[in-house]
Formats: structure tokens, C-alpha cells, sequence
């Protein structure tokens, strides 16, 4: 069953050249991480908070991402305090109802 993974952060660097730099060079490495349908880029700049709002095909993949080099090198990064994760299941029918972007080929529950 597919899941949502949130992920969110505090780093003061997060607006700085070198970190946008160092967050196009991972998102090559999520876009292909097996498993991820989609990965929707957060931020509020004023409050130094930055994350991803992701959707994964199953619990396992999600998993995985988070036991992964690509969040390991996240919790890494300069000035990184704050880390939080949360593992979300989706509200198929009522998600479908107001337009989420839910693929096709997942599965509805």
C-alpha cells in the first residue's frame, strides 16, 4: 500500500548558493530511488525550514529511502538541526475527491 513520507528540517544554510547546489545534485539521486512516485520540494525560508512531502508505491521503499546514503547525507549538511520524519497512510477516496496527485497505478484502498 503506498505511502506519504514528510520530511522536515531547520538549517540556516538552506537558501545559500552551495546548498541549492548540493539539493539538485540530490534530487537526481531521489528521483531515482526505487520505489518514489513523486517528491513535492518544501520551504519557508523566513523560518529556516525545509523538507519534501513524498509518495512512495509501499511502506518498504519509504523505509529504505530513510535508512538510505541520500538521507544520511540530509542529517549531514551544515547547520542541520530539527530533523523530523513522519510515515503517512493515504485516504485513497477522499485524496481522489479533491484532485490529490495520486498515480493511476497505485494501489486503492
Amino acid at each position: 500500500m503506498s505511502k506519504i513520507l514528510q520530511i522536515t528540517f531547520r538549517n540556516p544554510n538552506g537558501g545559500s548558493e552551495a546548498a541549492q547546489k548540493a539539493a539538485w545534485e540530490r534530487a537526481h539521486k531521489i528521483a531515482a530511488w526505487p520505489g518514489l512516485v513523486w517528491k513535492i520540494w518544501i520551504a519557508e525560508p523566513a523560518e529556516a525550514i525545509y523538507g519534501g512531502i513524498y509518495l512512495f508505491e509501499d511502506e518498504t521503499s519509504a523505509n529504505e529511502y530513510l535508512q538510505g546514503s541520500v538521507v544520511a547525507s540530509m542529517k549531514a549538511l551544515p547547520g542541520m538541526t530539527d530533523f523530523a520524519t513522519q510515515l503517512f497512510d493515504i485516504n485513497h477516496p477522499l485524496t481522489t475527491v479533491t484532485h490529490g496527485p495520486l498515480s493511476s497505478v497505485l494501489e486503492v484502498s
